[in-house]
């Protein structure tokens, strides 16, 4: 019995510690100041309305457009980081949404099926000398969206947070 109640309370906090790490975030509030107008970079801005990111609740997290400045025509990059000016370090980076035009998918195949009947390709995390985080990719309309994040919910979560994006259409 003492054993069985050990092994529960450690489940338990096991548990608690994953769900105290999970926090899922307004993507579009938190961006929204950064956000470009989509006429002067020319691209529609797809962005999910919320993310489960792999980031404990109540700590800082900064919106910044790294690549969306006015007159850089046919891309952005929209960041959400632990720490303003990040540059996509490991230790602070939480997501990242792009968008470029004329781009390739640049994975051979696609694996996941996206809303409008879209196809796009999601990569887990993947480690060698660093980390890459997850990713979902597509091509709509001639533009390449990638989602990468330190997020949870697989590939499931990643479908969700694309499909969010294509729904809402422009944001920009």
């Amino acid at each position: 019995m003492l054993r069985r109640t050990v092994a529960l309370a450690v489940l338990l906090t096991l548990a608690l510690a994953a769900t105290a790490a999970a926090r899922t975030v307004d993507v579009v509030r938190l961006l929204g100041p950064e956000i470009p107008d989509a006429g002067t970079i020319d691209v529609p801005v797809l962005l999910p309305s919320t993310i489960n990111l792999d980031y404990g609740a109540g700590r800082m997290i900064v919106g910044e457009a790294v690549g969306a400045r006015p007159g850089v025509k046919g891309r952005y990059d929209l960041t959400l980081s632990a720490t303003r000016g990040c540059g996509g370090a490991s230790a602070c980076f939480l997501a990242e949404f792009t968008g470029r035009r004329g781009a390739k998918l640049g994975y051979k195949s696609n694996n996941v099926r996206l809303a409008l009947g879209m196809r796009g390709h999601y990569e887990p995390i993947h480690c060698g000398a660093s980390c890459a985080p997850a990713s979902i990719a597509w091509i709509q309309k001639g533009v390449r969206y990638e989602i990468q994040a330190k997020a949870l919910g697989g590939k499931t979560g990643f479908v969700k947070a694309a499909n969010s994006a294509i729904r809402a259409g422009n944001r920009g």
